[in-house]
């Protein structure tokens, strides 16, 4: 438009002084030289602007793709962050789980880590992804209470299977999680993760940083956690525990199933539900309602 305005203000110029008796031919030879100065400049900053404005569209449209991804809606209460689909794997569409594939006795045998009393009669399976802002919110705000409540006091006890979804940072992180498991410090460092979360991808979850992370542990073997870690040790683990929770329906992270610990009367919560919705159905199947 501006272009156009300029364009048009200098023929005017142009046509006044061919109808002037003082034009001349230098007259002539600088109204065009300034009007083809103009036009190259302008025609230079609307090819700048339309340059900034495809890097522009470019981040956002980088942007709103991450955010449609998984939708971490923090206003949610019981947000959660949508899996989306497994390369090459049929995914089932409900949430229809063999009852004794979660069975706690089954659970521990594949190697995930579990917390509380293995006698107690329910058990809280948590589907998690490091770097799932809203996995994050539970471990904060929600794991606490049920850990004074019924953790340790021997009413339910808590085991947690990977769902990578987030990018390759948390299949990273899951691996180092269950290095740490080795030495028994897997819910050190599922703290420690969650506590310094950053933002999806962006780093902080690398493998190098899960080294700096397990250094800061107090008794952990940091040689060999690293050799652990670099040697993928957990790579089939972190596989299998997300396939499973493709194969079952699972819609996104966190995902609770909580259950009798031998795999029976199973609900599914979808989302970082708040502490006495999980109250609510612990202690109902605690007193076998």
């Amino acid at each position: 438009m501006l272009l156009m305005t300029n364009f048009s203000s200098l023929i005017g110029i142009v046509n006044l002084l061919r109808t002037s008796k003082r034009l001349n031919g230098f007259y002539t030879f600088m109204a065009f030289t300034i009007l083809t100065t103009l036009i190259y400049a302008q025609m230079g900053s609307l090819n700048k602007l339309e340059s900034i404005q495809l890097a522009t569209a470019a981040e956002t449209g980088t942007e709103t793709a991450e955010e449609r991804a998984h939708e971490e809606n923090p206003n949610v209460q019981n947000g959660f962050s949508p899996a989306g689909q497994l390369p090459n794997m049929t995914q089932i569409a409900n949430n229809t789980v063999i009852p004794n594939e979660f069975a706690l006795s089954n659970l521990v045998a594949q190697g995930s880590p579990s917390f509380g009393n293995q006698s107690a009669s329910v058990t809280i399976i948590e589907f998690g992804d490091f770097q799932c802002h809203f996995c994050g919110r539970f471990a904060i705000q929600t794991e606490p209470s049920l850990n004074s409540t019924y953790f340790q006091t021997g009413k339910a006890n808590l085991v947690f299977k990977h769902f990578v979804t987030h990018g390759p940072d948390s299949f990273s992180a899951a691996m180092a999680s269950q290095c740490a498991n080795d030495q028994g410090k897997f819910w050190n460092f599922y703290k420690t993760l969650y506590n310094n979360q950053g933002e999806e991808n962006s780093g902080w979850a690398s493998a190098n940083n899960m080294k700096k992370f397990a250094a800061g542990i107090p008794g952990m073997d940091t040689q060999k956690f690293d050799s652990c870690l670099d040697s993928q040790k957990y790579k089939s683990l972190v596989e299998n525990d997300t396939n499973l929770a493709f194969s079952s329906g699972f819609q996104g992270t966190p995902t609770y199933i909580i259950q009798k610990n031998n795999g029976s009367d199973r609900e599914v919560l979808l989302g970082a539900y708040p502490f006495p919705s999980f109250q609510a159905i612990i202690d109902k199947k605690i007193s076998g309602d």
